[in-house]
């Protein structure tokens, strides 16, 4: 994972990934995979007119894989390391289980030595690359009509996250305790997720982050690849596709929608406040799912901020997100921060009063 702090080291490090990529459109009955013992490493060999084209597949797409010929993960992990052959006849078999009815899968790769596998998807996954929102998004942040400040941004195995703020956009959701708004673009090139634009909210006070309001979100689906859709009519979706996108993102600074959303913080100023620290943190964590890391994390912060509000506690999750070691998850529970804003006050008082 690599986190970028300006947008000028992000931009060349998209470029730098986009040289690297290729795609391969491929029948699966033409593949084959050898699992190797010592390390649980899986190569996909794919018979091509050109040739073989060998990959060294991510765990990324070993659990695409996994998923699609419907092997349970934890037996599908068990037989690569411990029965490689048993692994090769089964994925062997479901492979070419319909040879009347050939079934094409769409394999990203990378260059390299090896060269790596990075996604196993369907011949209908729509592929919007993180190259793209480099040249038709990020220049739109230079003519917004508002001052933009580049947050940061993170690229990890299988998402890409870029953040901005807009300076001029702050208000307090109480005394003393300000938050700027802001925006976050999510992507995945490799099926993890979908391409989302959000609102992004940032505490001041302490440089928490909230991810708020989802502006535009879109599934990496569309028409079957290379059948009844020519190439000028996939760059006319594409570019009708980009052109929302600019205007969702435009639509990101709206004033109204900040307002909205101050108006639901400063609500969990108010109301039932913790009684039992510990006890709720417990309700808190099953509610969440949180593990027991990152419970820990928010009972710590919780108590040494001292506030017993839902405004506290939300923050106090949001402040135990910057702890985490993936950038994925810590935006996971960032998004977590602002489901607490939104619950019923039956649901915040049963966290409450937990004891």
């Amino acid at each position: 994972m690599a986190v970028h702090t300006t947008l000028d080291a992000l931009i060349r490090r998209v470029m730098e990934e986009d040289e690297r990529k290729f795609d391969l459109l491929a029948d699966t009955r033409r593949m084959s995979v050898e699992a190797e013992t010592e390390d649980g490493d899986v190569v996909l060999s794919i018979d091509q007119p050109t040739g073989v084209t060998s990959l060294a597949l991510s765990d990324h797409a070993l659990g695409q894989m996994a998923t699609d010929l419907e092997i349970p993960k934890r037996y599908f992990d068990r037989m690569k390391v411990e029965a490689p052959g048993l692994f090769q006849t089964n994925v062997h078999h479901w492979l070419y289980d319909k040879p009347e009815k050939p079934r094409r899968k769409l394999v990203r790769a990378y260059k390299g030595e090896p060269e790596v596998g990075r996604a196993w998807l369907s011949d209908r996954y729509r592929r919007l690359d993180n190259i793209e929102i480099a040249k038709k998004l990020l220049p739109e942040f230079d003519g917004l009509g508002q001052e933009v400040t580049f947050h940061n941004a993170a690229i990890t195995d299988t998402k890409f996250y870029v953040r901005a703020l807009f300076p001029r956009m702050e208000a307090e959701v109480k005394v003393g305790d300000a938050v700027q708004w802001g925006v976050q673009i999510k992507n995945s090139e490799v099926g993890d997720g979908q391409f989302d634009i959000s609102n992004f909210v940032m505490r001041l006070v302490c440089i928490n982050g909230m991810v708020v309001a989802k502006v535009m979100s879109a599934r990496h689906v569309g028409k079957r690849l290379g059948e009844n859709l020519s190439d000028e009519a996939v760059r006319a979706d594409d570019k009708a596709f980009w052109l929302a996108a600019r205007d969702e993102l435009r639509a990101s600074i709206s004033e109204e929608r900040f307002r909205t959303v101050l108006n639901t913080l400063r609500e969990t100023t108010d109301g039932e406040t913790i009684s039992a620290p510990i006890a709720a943190t417990e309700r808190l964590a099953k509610t969440l799912a949180l593990s027991d890391g990152e419970k820990e994390a928010v009972l710590l912060e919780l108590a040494s901020g001292g506030d017993m509000t839902r405004w506290g506690a939300l923050n106090a999750v949001t402040a135990a997100a910057k702890g985490v070691e993936s950038f994925d998850r810590r935006v996971e529970m960032e998004e977590l921060g602002w489901s607490m804003a939104e619950m019923s006050e039956k649901e915040w008082s049963r966290i409450a009063v937990a004891a």
